[in-house]
């Protein structure tokens, strides 16, 4: 099983290159910048990084074809494959904050993300790229200079038409914010998917991003992931459903509006949700807790491991360089022999 860190949006270029490369010094099989609607570019911060890193991947997360067209992310992502020598790495998919800060609307969000990667892939530099699509065209793109090992495509899926699509193009896809219950599920799907587009199960590496908060102090570790629980699978019923009961579902439901106030004004008082039930979605949705609670972590990815995820990629919040260390000293050794 590989590891990834997300890193936080608000992380400048000089944090990512820092903490890319102590994240390389562990281990780590590839670094992710995300992609928030007032963060700084997802790629060009990674270019110090790029520049400066040896092995470990590297990726901006989510870019989406609604905020770019495709031959956009196309030359973006080849200008970075070449800057880090062919280690780059994209997440795409369907809409996020971004469509929301430009005003658009979230149709077609299959058909947008399909011809995206259609054009990412097959952009190369022994052959004019000219694509028709129904959304997206591109006419004449050539980029010589690309030579570089392609890059790592990921799509980000959850539920069935996304991820009959992804699993027929895709290199890889990503899972968000799920539960046990559910991964058993996703991946019980990617299988059934793969084999009807003639596909290997190591045709894909199926991805999970997993909150980490995990912190030498538990209350301080209990306090940010309450706080960035509005972030947790958007706190989507079909998540919510195989850990809380109706009644409970109806009442985070009913307050969505009050857990993004919190996230908000980082705050963890969540108005209007009990306390027994902001506990169970942390406990949850993310990986929280103090060191005595890693090896129970451990345990849950091994299951993870021994149901067929082939990575995870943590996403990070506060004291990233603690994070990266802790999973680089504590995670990574239990799952080296495999």
């Amino acid at each position: 099983m590989k590891f990834d860190a997300i890193l936080d949006p608000d992380s400048s270029p000089h944090e990512v290159c820092e903490l890319g490369l102590l994240a390389e010094s562990y281990g780590l099989n590839a670094v992710w910048t995300s992609n928030y609607p007032s963060s700084r570019d997802p790629f060009i911060n990674l270019c110090p990084l790029a520049l400066a890193s040896s092995r470990i991947r590297l990726g901006p997360l989510v870019v989406t074809p609604y905020e770019m067209h495709p031959y956009k992310i196309a030359k973006a992502l080849a200008s970075l494959n070449e800057l880090c020598g062919g280690r780059a790495n994209i997440l795409t998919g369907g809409p996020t904050g971004v469509n929301a800060t430009m005003g658009m609307d979230f149709s077609r969000m299959v058909g947008r993300t399909r011809e995206c990667v259609e054009i990412l892939k097959r952009a190369n530099p022994d052959e004019a790229l000219n694509y028709e699509g129904n959304i997206y065209q591109v006419r004449g793109y050539k980029p010589t200079w690309a030579t570089d090992e392609p890059p790592f495509i990921y799509i980000g899926a959850n539920k069935k038409q996304m991820t009959h699509m992804a699993t027929g193009i895709a290199d890889g896809l990503m899972l968000g914010d799920t539960t046990e219950r559910r991964l058993g599920s996703s991946l019980r799907l990617i299988e059934d998917n793969l084999a009807t587009h003639g596909r290997s199960r190591d045709d894909l590496a199926v991805s999970c991003l997993i909150a980490w908060h995990v912190k030498e102090d538990k209350k301080l570790s209990s306090s940010e992931a309450k706080r960035h629980l509005a972030l947790r699978g958007m706190l989507d019923i079909w998540f919510l459903e195989t850990f809380l009961d109706a009644e409970e579902c109806k009442i985070v439901d009913a307050n969505r509006a009050n857990i993004f106030t919190a996230y908000k004004q980082k705050t963890d008082v969540i108005e209007g949700v009990p306390d027994a039930i902001v506990d169970k979605l942390v406990e949850n949705l993310s990986m929280s807790g103090d060191y005595d609670d890693i090896d129970g972590h451990i345990e849950t990815l091994k299951r993870y491991r021994d149901m067929g995820l082939d990575e995870v990629a943590f996403k990070l919040h506060e004291d990233q360089a603690a994070a990266i260390s802790v999973i680089g000293e504590r995670i990574l050794p239990a799952f080296q022999s495999h």
